[in-house]
């Protein structure tokens, strides 16, 4: 009996529409009465979550308005307690819409079983609302999706994980999810219960259909709504698009609205990226005439985790990290750490020959410094910005490009056509004639880079949006009666060409530029990349030499001998890995 922990499990179909066509369930979940998985919550509740429940007692505010929240890993529940463990999580997996209810009844039982047996217990109150958020989803396809392209209609009423960046958010809203109505012939109440799949519409009963105990029906069509049986809830809606930096080359990202109710509401913003656990849900706007009843599919969330504030090294296993403390210890015992700098920048951007210092400045750039908050309160910004001015075909775009890859969260655009809306934010009208933000390039980069190629050709009333975003790292919004302050801590990556036929040293770079000096000054680290010989001066022999060597070495492949036999040579994902570990391992100091 997999109730028990012993005996035989035996293997049952999964039934249709509960679970999915690509699972194969060994736990004919169905069969188990609701009473038994609620005694299996309360028990796993009591075995792994007591004291987050003691911590919810001992909260001032006992009122329903005030929602609560417990974090259910699914990983813990498999693992928990054998094949009970098991059965029960399976059962969260297929039957998500009949297990919740259950598990949140569990909590409340485990709050009162608790505030009875603690000596603290006169402190306590039984917080009603208080919500299992369910996470860490077993790895499988069915249930972690790699992208928002990946659900498919199959996925419906199931279980799934996805990752995404936040690209709109909308208005608070109050939902009501039920309300009683009162016949006026038999004074019978019923209850109205919102339906998600028509966009929270409620419809009034046609007639009565209470008996009254005559066996008749009553048939009165008249209801009047009972004052105070109204069950509210917090509501928002937030739409989320696949991460930029992992489309492929021509793929347009696909987006998904996501609704958020009670705790979760405000969870994230613009710009963020987070992981979002939920069921997929099937909904239409209500039929009316001439129109198409279109469906789509939203996620109805159950968690949502936000993975801006993650340090860098988090982001690199344990064995990466070690590997890398490694490599620089042993150059470090030999008395070579600045060739093993010089090997690290030699593999930067690979494809382009020399060019030592701009790889360096590169680097530098995308591991950035410490922010940090001085005497008076002012914060300085640890992110750097890096300007590239030069010449045509001197590599200026793929180095952007470069530093796109290396970077785990990046936006790589174009000055031609963009606008201050484009790149900070814009404001969007709902067909229900609701304003929604959604975020910019410059919002959507947040905490990574925003790469801006012919950064010159921003029009000059449009440059003026970054400067805040830039400097402040934040970025003020006052459109459509939309009053709030978006987050833009990520590094400007730009590259723009001199005015008129080239570089004029006599002159300033800003007048080289056409940018102005405010805009100027927001950059740290400012390059030049001059064709000596469109300049005049003319190119040496050795750097010649040089180049014609590297595009045999790249045309020849392996067979071209490189330029030092005991050099490193990491792969694109090893780089960015090493450049993540770095930012969130070292902290310099002054």
């Amino acid at each position: 009996d997999p109730l028990t922990g012993g005996g035989v499990v035996a293997v049952a179909a999964p039934r249709q529409r509960v679970a999915r066509r690509a699972m194969h369930c060994i736990f004919d979940v169905a069969v188990t009465l609701d009473s038994e998985y609620e005694k299996m919550m309360a028990e796993y509740l009591q075995a792994a979550h007591v004291q987050e429940v003691v911590d919810i007692l001992l909260e001032l505010d006992n009122t329903s308005s005030r929602h609560y929240s417990i974090a259910i890993s699914l990983h813990d529940v498999l693992d928990w307690d054998g094949a009970r463990g098991a059965w029960l999580g399976t059962f969260l997996v297929h039957e998500p819409s009949r297990a919740l209810p259950l598990f949140e009844e569990a909590i409340r039982a485990v709050q009162r079983s608790v505030m009875a047996a603690h000596e603290d217990g006169h402190f306590m109150s039984v917080k009603p609302s208080v919500h299992a958020r369910l996470y860490r989803l077993p790895h499988c396809t069915e249930l972690r999706k790699l992208n928002v392209s990946s659900l498919r209609a199959d996925d419906s009423n199931c279980l799934i994980q996805v990752p995404g960046t936040v690209i709109r958010t909308g208005q608070l809203k109050m939902l009501q999810l039920s309300r009683e109505y009162e016949c006026a012939k038999c004074k019978f109440r019923h209850t109205v219960r919102a339906e998600l799949e028509e966009r929270h519409q409620m419809s009034l009963p046609a007639e009565c259909t209470a008996s009254g105990g005559t066996g008749k029906p009553c048939g009165g069509t008249k209801f009047e709504l009972v004052d105070g049986s109204e069950e509210c809830h917090d509501y928002q809606e937030v739409r989320i698009q696949e991460q930029v930096h992992r489309l492929l080359v021509g793929s347009i990202p696909r987006s998904i609205t996501l609704l958020l109710q009670d705790d979760l509401i405000d969870a994230c913003k613009p710009g963020d990226d987070i992981t979002v656990v939920g069921t997929l849900r099937k909904r239409w706007r209500p039929l009316s005439r001439g129109n198409r009843p279109d469906a789509e599919l939203a996620i109805d969330a159950l968690h949502v985790h936000v993975h801006n504030d993650e340090v860098g090294s988090a982001r690199v296993s344990r064995e990466l990290g070690a590997e890398f403390e490694a490599w620089w210890r042993a150059r470090r015992e030999a008395g070579m750490p600045l060739k093993a700098r010089d090997e690290i920048v030699a593999m930067a951007c690979p494809s382009l020959a020399g060019m030592y210092l701009v790889k360096l400045g590169l680097l530098l750039t995308l591991i950035g410094g410490v922010s940090h908050t001085d005497a008076s309160s002012m914060r300085v910004r640890g992110e750097s910005h890096l300007l590239l001015v030069g010449d045509a075909g001197t590599g200026k775009s793929a180095l952007l490009r470069h530093a796109a890859r290396l970077s785990p969260r990046s936006v790589l655009t174009t000055g031609i056509g963009a606008t201050s809306a484009g790149l900070t934010c814009t404001a969007i009208r709902e067909p229900g004639g609701e304003w929604m933000l959604e975020a910019g390039a410059l919002v959507l980069a947040d905490g990574g880079v925003c790469a801006i190629d012919e950064f010159d050709s921003i029009r000059e009333h449009d440059r003026g949006a970054i400067h805040e975003a830039m400097e402040q790292q934040t970025l003020s919004v006052a459109k459509a009666g939309l009053v709030c302050k978006l987050r833009t801590k990520c590094s400007v990556f730009a590259a723009c060409n001199p005015k008129g036929k080239g570089y004029d040293h006599d002159r300033s770079i800003s007048v080289n530029t056409g940018l102005p000096s405010p805009l100027l000054s927001r950059f740290d680290v400012v390059l030049l990349l001059l064709d000596k010989s469109r300049a005049g001066g003319g190119r040496s022999e050795e750097h010649d030499r040089d180049v014609a060597q590297h595009i045999l070495r790249e045309a020849c492949g392996e067979e071209g001998p490189p330029p030092e036999p005991d050099a490193a040579t990491w792969p694109l994902e090893k780089m960015r890995a090493y450049v993540e570990f770095v930012r969130g391992s070292f902290r310099p100091s002054v």
